[in-house]
């Protein structure tokens, strides 16, 4: 149905998210995901709608350490095909073509080049987002906290999903589906040991 296109945009906007939280959560290996516990999300608009999906699959490599920024890392890998939009129909339509196009292209890819600490728990993580082979610079607000023996990293941010060509032809009308993605990430890093 085309009006479960949209949610495939944002799946694509949340998996570029979901790699900057990483980058800020992790303590240089002293900490892993608790993928559980995380979740990568997002919302878009449909003719004035809002629709929430998720990613059911992704990967991370995190290093972080907030004494030693640059020697910090992230690097994100989200299964595109992993969409969840609560609609079989609506996440078939998202892995094709005008959308994500996994067959061409099943992952969205995130490196970071730095982490800024922006004081108060606050970072910024810069980096490189690679979605449906386009490659481009994304910075990630988010807030650190230690809470209930885990540290956790939130953000939310909006991507333009046009930038990376998702909902093309007909789909490319941000008047239909609008353009900004609002990408929302929590993730939970495990006490380290």
């Amino acid at each position: 149905m085309k009006n479960m296109r949209p949610r495939l945009a944002l799946l694509a906007w949340t998996a570029r998210i979901v790699v900057v939280l990483l980058v800020f959560v992790t303590d240089a290996g002293a900490q892993g995901v608790v993928v559980d516990k995380s979740e990568i999300g997002f919302t878009v608009k449909q003719m004035g709608v809002k629709f929430d999906g998720r990613f059911r699959k992704w990967k991370a490599d995190v290093a972080f350490n907030p004494q030693a920024l640059a020697q910090s890392k992230a690097v994100f890998d989200v299964d595109l095909a992993s969409i969840d939009l609560a609609s079989a129909e609506s996440e078939a339509e998202a892995r094709d073509k005008p959308w994500f196009d996994t067959a061409k292209f099943p992952v969205a890819h995130f490196a970071s080049t730095s982490i800024r600490d922006a004081g108060g728990g606050r970072y910024e993580i810069a980096g490189k987002l690679t979605l449906k082979g386009m490659t481009r610079d994304c910075v990630v607000p988010v807030v650190v906290k230690d809470e209930g023996g885990h540290r956790t990293a939130e953000g939310v941010f909006a991507i333009r999903r046009l930038d990376y060509k998702i909902g093309e032809g007909e789909w490319a009308d941000t008047d239909v589906v609008d353009n900004d993605v609002v990408v929302h990430v929590r993730i939970v890093l495990a006490t380290p040991a």
